[in-house]
């Protein structure tokens, strides 16, 4: 999904979990990238991948804060709460995108971010943010990308 644009991205990204105030402590999951999971880990961050292609997953066996996990994005084999922040790719093109969000936001802990990036409309994707329930959303370019970004409130 990303090509070049990897760099800018995890740059928006950081700047996202900064701002939500996700430590590098927190377990983090990514949905539907293996490489940005790869790199999160490199820089520190205990990440979950989760993916549905056997295959990338194996390539991280060897991830120093993390784990690769076999899932779907419509259902994450995470217990719930169990994330302080989740990053998830492709929800601006799915139709299915409600029920998605609403799984991605089950995962992450009362007050956790929620990160989503894609390359569909930045309207449309803060849009998605508020029907998902999302508070504090900010949305950040990283090239042809777009970060979105809120915090889950259990209200």
């Amino acid at each position: 999904m990303f090509g070049l644009f990897l760099t800018r991205t995890l740059t928006a990204i950081d700047a996202a979990l900064r701002s939500a105030g996700a430590s590098a402590e927190q377990p983090l999951a990514v949905i539907g990238d293996v490489r940005l999971g790869r790199a999160l880990a490199e820089r520190g961050r205990r990440v979950v991948v989760v993916d549905g292609d056997r295959r990338k997953l194996r390539r991280l066996a060897k991830l120093r804060r993390g784990a690769p996990v076999h899932g779907e994005a419509a259902k994450l084999p995470v217990s719930d709460r169990a994330l302080g922040a989740l990053i998830g790719l492709g929800s601006g093109g799915r139709d299915d995108w409600q029920g998605v969000l609403a799984e991605w936001s089950r995962a992450v802990a009362d007050g956790g971010a929620l990160v989503l990036v894609d390359r569909s409309e930045p309207a449309e994707m803060t849009r998605r943010a508020l029907c998902a329930g999302l508070a504090e959303i900010e949305q950040r370019s990283a090239g042809r990308v777009v970060v979105t970004s809120g915090l889950i409130t259990a209200l």
